[in-house]
């Protein structure tokens, strides 16, 4: 493993931490001292010493130097990289506790606008590792693994176990260093599993493959929920944006009913696109108008939206303009979501919220909720 270098002597500070929660990275929130530090790597109620590597905005970031006391849900991390590496943020705890920080995490937000603890639903992943069947890797000179943002250099991960054990063969394969051979300076490789075969790329665009979630089966679990809730609100007409191929709303479309797609699609090659799909920049403000243009009278009684991290700022123009009766928003940021969500509450009111661990082990995770509007506000 590459070990970081310390930065020099003169630039460390020490202070003492008590943290209060967890924030949306996984950090532990600490306000001793009258200020805000984050110290990766603890949990609620523990409390020890810390090195600060960086300040910002009236807050500091800090390094985990030694536990005073431990919370007593923590545990042995079952991975040898977890003390540095960027990757996973929340191994040092059983996994009852991931679900219920994530879960706090997401009321922190959506209780903003009226959401209850109790009207969240939590679905758990079937396992916690060796699920992934993307990875990405960094590579630097001769060492290829995570990039640790904080000192802006690789961290060698030979150990990895977040992976699906279809790529393992290649990894280990890349970690006999072979690859220096080929490649030098700065880049990345990407390995993909997509329909029983593993593919390496090198220092090319994102999901080269064509994008799909990490987690197969903690996708078919959203698919069959999606759907659950298209069948329960009687759908006929389905509006689904950023929807890539249609990965949500296949089977309604195969089912019955009418969609309509729109997204800025780059499939694999030898794709091809769904029908009625359109290729747009959702995020341009002509968009809106160049599809009411093309839509003509179609009626859709549902929005469905999957946006990336950033959300959705323009849905309350659609929603305006297309006038669902339902909204479902997958999201796999609760900020974007809520900032998103906040302009509709008097309109809308929420028929479901349910969060899905896409993501364990690390401090993401995916929201379904879906809206209905309310009596009398069409």
């Amino acid at each position: 493993m590459k070990h970081r270098p310390q930065p020099p002597q003169g630039k460390l500070r020490s202070i003492e931490f008590e943290i209060d929660h967890l924030d949306p990275l996984g950090q532990g929130v600490s306000k001793t001292g009258g200020g805000i530090t984050f110290v990766a790597g603890t949990l609620p109620g523990e409390t020890g010493t810390a090195i600060v590597y960086k300040r910002a905005k009236g807050v500091q970031f800090a390094r985990l130097q030694q536990l005073q006391h431990s919370a007593a849900n923590r545990i042995e991390p079952t991975c040898p990289h977890f003390s540095q590496c960027p990757g996973c943020q929340y191994l040092h705890t059983d996994y009852a506790s991931e679900l219920g920080y994530k879960k706090a995490t997401l009321l922190r937000q959506l209780g903003a606008l009226g959401v209850s603890e109790q009207s969240i639903d939590v679905v758990p992943a079937p396992r916690r590792l060796f699920y992934r069947n993307r990875v990405q890797l960094h590579y630097r000179h001769r060492y290829i693994g995570m990039l640790d943002a904080v000192n802006n250099q690789v961290l060698e991960v030979p150990q990895c176990k977040i992976m699906r054990p279809e790529l393992q063969p290649v990894f280990d394969q890349i970690y006999q260093h072979e690859w220096t051979q080929a490649h030098s300076g700065h880049g990345h490789c990407e390995l993909y599993l997509r329909s029983g075969k593993v593919s390496t790329c090198w220092d090319e665009s994102y999901a080269h493959g064509g994008f799909s979630q990490v987690f197969e089966e903690m996708n078919r679990e959203l698919q069959n929920r999606v759907q659950t809730q298209l069948e329960e609100l009687e759908v006929s007409g389905l509006l689904d944006l950023f929807s890539g191929s249609g990965n949500l709303s296949d089977t309604f479309a195969s089912a019955a009913g009418r969609r309509v797609l729109i997204d800025n699609y780059v499939g694999a090659a030898g794709d091809t696109r769904p029908d009625n799909f359109h290729s747009m920049d959702l995020y341009n403000e002509q968009t809106l108008s160049n599809f009411i243009r093309k839509a003509g009278n179609s009626n859709f009684d549902t929005l469905m939206l999957d946006p990336p991290r950033r959300g959705f700022p323009g849905l309350d123009s659609w929603i305006k303009r297309i006038k669902p009766r339902h909204i479902i928003y997958i999201s796999c940021n609760p900020a974007s979501l809520t900032r998103d969500l906040s302009n509709l509450s008097q309109r809308f009111r929420f028929k479901s919220v349910q969060l899905l661990d896409m993501f364990p082990a690390t401090s993401h995770f995916e929201t379904l909720v879906v809206l209905e509007m309310r009596k009398g506000s069409r």
